[in-house]
């Protein structure tokens, strides 16, 4: 698994504090990204017993920030929020889907791995859902969390998932 490597590297791009981040048609913003210490074997043993089939790559990511906020610009609080344990406990008990778990909210939407499908061992368990919609309308992001979390790091907080090569006039 290549997730551990990702977040020593963004916690790297980040050790003096801040860095201006390139967002959409060359606007930019000084940003910051909040690390939270590592999940304790208790926090991730409630997390199972509530969600048993939490895939690996996302319990590694735990396993090293119990959440995380890349990508917050310093003059207000935006960008993304990738839940710490009690979040993801918290945020989902009202909604008792009954395989898909809410792991991150990222600028109006929702970010989802879908327990069905990681106990069926398929490596796509990763879903988008935007705010308003119902939790059966989520979309693939045809990836696992570590393939998800990674590309959004590279996209420095932009939804690429809403990037359409279609869109695009030659």
């Amino acid at each position: 698994m290549f997730i551990k490597k990702t977040l020593q590297e963004l916690h790297d791009m980040y050790a003096q504090g801040t860095r201006v981040v390139l967002r959409e048609e060359g606007n930019n913003f000084e940003s910051i990204c909040v690390f939270q210490d590592s999940a304790t074997s208790h926090d991730i043993s409630r997390l199972l017993e509530k969600y048993p089939d939490m895939p690996k790559d996302y319990l590694e990511f735990l396993s090293v920030t119990n959440g995380l906020a890349p990508f917050t610009e310093t003059d207000f609080f935006g960008g993304g929020d990738i839940y710490r344990i009690n979040s993801v406990i918290e945020f989902n008990a009202p909604i008792k889907h009954p395989t898909r778990v809410s792991v991150a909210y990222i600028s109006d939407d929702y970010i989802i791995i879908d327990l069905d499908d990681v106990r069926s061992g398929k490596s796509e368990y990763m879903y988008v859902l935007e705010s308003i919609s119902d939790y059966d309308d989520a979309r693939s992001l045809y990836c696992d969390f570590q393939t998800w979390f990674d590309r959004y790091i590279m996209a420095q907080g932009n939804k690429y998932w809403t990037w359409r090569v279609e869109d695009r006039k030659f």
